[in-house]
């Protein structure tokens, strides 16, 4: 997986991957690759890409698509919201551009003609419920602390099936210095 880390940065912004340190205690995000969508001095908003619900959009949309989408945990804040991230650009009207070829929301109604007319794929879409979302100042500090590095993400790791894997392809794409970590135990004490 190709991610761009040739200089460490360590101001989030839009667009970027926050990947969790192996042993960041919090369960809703151990272990998790998290595409920042956006990041203002407000607060910021991304969503869980690694963590797979047993819920399909037409449990949730019944009837609005004609293929049904896996849903993916997005973030603990506001659980009865439902979100999409796409690769296919301003062909969704009212998308917004996150960079890197990555898209988030728009009119979810352009989804079935775009899959039906062979310009999508149901793999350019991806199904969020909830988001993780950090008020003004709070992902900083927590960046701060280590809790999270950055990233920049190519749209093949973002879409990866193997939802194992994210993780630590994630981590091992970080380089040399972060390589090791990619395989350390849930719990740091087994080491």
């Amino acid at each position: 997986m190709e991610i761009s880390n040739k200089q460490y940065n360590f101001n989030p912004e839009g667009g970027q991957l926050l990947i969790s340190e192996p042993f960041l205690s919090d369960p809703n995000f151990r272990k998790s690759v998290v595409l920042l969508c956006e990041h203002e001095p407000e607060g910021s908003v991304g969503f869980v890409l690694n963590k797979l619900l047993n819920t399909y959009t037409s449990e949730i949309i019944p009837e609005l698509l004609t293929f049904d989408f896996p849903i993916f945990y997005g973030g603990p804040v506001e659980p009865n919201t439902l979100h999409f991230i796409h690769r296919c650009g301003l062909l969704i009207d009212d998308a917004m551009p996150i960079g890197n070829g990555l898209f988030w929301g728009g009119n979810i109604e352009n989804i079935n003609q775009l899959l039906n007319d062979g310009r999508a794929q149901n793999t350019d879409f991806k199904f969020f419920v909830g988001y993780s979302g950090w008020g003004a100042g709070q992902l900083q500090s927590e960046i701060d602390q280590k809790a999270w590095w950055l990233a920049k993400p190519s749209a093949n790791l973002v879409f990866l099936d193997d939802l194992e894997e994210m993780w630590p392809t994630a981590v091992r794409a970080l380089g040399s210095d972060f390589a090791y970590l990619a395989d350390s135990p849930d719990d740091y004490l087994w080491n």
